[in-house]
């Protein structure tokens, strides 16, 4: 069967989503889609920050269900890459792509991001305190696993639904995208796929540039 020139990326807070998709849809060609992008926007027009919208969803699903819509009309397109925690859910026949990382890495990561991205900012998401955003982003995580599994009996954090998963603690955002591309290339040539499992890149610098 002929498979879909689609990639779907997920994983948790701060492992680089939007950086890897970003360059991975640059290699490609390929057209960026980002849900993270969609509710940014949304909560900007309606004033509310991310974290007053996480504790109001866990009731009205109002926000969710605009986004999913959105995720779901991607599906009927083809050369996509698709930043999304429920693309893989969503476009399930899509090569799927999990990020993870440690929560020190993560909290590290998400404050200096908040320096620097306006888009960030302007949702209210950032914080002078580390210890603050170590505690959003946990509450964070834990809310969606909640909402996920109690909407669709999925959790969003469960590295067994993906083709491909990667611990970007110590890659930088482009040594992850060339794995993504290189093992894109396979699973759109391979007949039968067993998932993939990837660490530490060899000669790894402690310098990253996220």
């Amino acid at each position: 069967m002929k498979k879909k020139h689609i990639i779907t990326l997920s994983g948790k807070p701060g492992s680089g989503k939007s950086s890897t998709a970003d360059k991975v849809a640059e290699f490609l060609s390929y057209t960026r889609h980002s849900s993270g992008d969609m509710v940014r926007q949304i909560l900007a027009k309606s004033h509310m920050t991310l974290e007053e919208y996480n504790n109001k969803a866990e009731t009205d699903h109002d926000l969710d269900d605009k986004v999913d819509e959105q995720l779901r009309a991607l599906r009927d397109k083809k050369d996509i890459v698709v930043d999304s925690r429920l693309g893989f859910y969503w476009i399930p026949e899509s090569f799927k792509v999990y990020l993870d990382l440690d929560i020190g890495t993560a909290t590290a990561r998400i404050f200096k991001d908040t320096v620097t991205n306006k888009s960030r900012s302007a949702v209210g998401t950032s914080s002078n305190s580390l210890a603050e955003v170590s505690r959003q982003v946990r509450e964070r995580m834990e809310n969606e696993q909640q909402r996920f599994k109690s909407m669709y009996g999925v959790d969003p954090y469960n590295a067994e639904h993906f083709d491909l998963v990667i611990n970007t603690s110590r890659h930088d955002p482009q040594s992850v995208a060339i794995s993504v591309f290189d093992n894109y290339k396979k699973w759109l040539e391979a007949e039968t796929w067993e998932p993939v499992h990837t660490g530490v890149p060899l000669g790894y610098s402690f310098k990253n540039s996220y």
